[in-house]
């Protein structure tokens, strides 16, 4: 299993809008993660979201199966 690391201070990224509510507990779990992370919510659920993704064998199965042969 891969782990998730969060470098502090680490928030550069190009940024898209994404317009989506997050539940209350998960909420304050990534609010605590900010300030613990001396990073912005755009890096952070960027982060989060793109680790999440590549856990995913059975979506990462789907996503090359939809990409041209090479």
């Amino acid at each position: 299993m891969s782990r998730l690391k969060i470098e502090k201070g680490a928030s550069k990224v190009r940024r898209a809008p994404l317009k989506v509510t997050i539940d209350g507990t998960v909420s304050d779990d990534l609010e605590l993660m900010f300030q613990w992370s001396e990073n912005d919510a755009s890096y952070l659920v960027n982060l989060l979201l793109g680790f999440a993704i590549g856990q995913s064998e059975e979506f990462q199965r789907h996503k090359a199966d939809r990409l041209p042969a090479p």
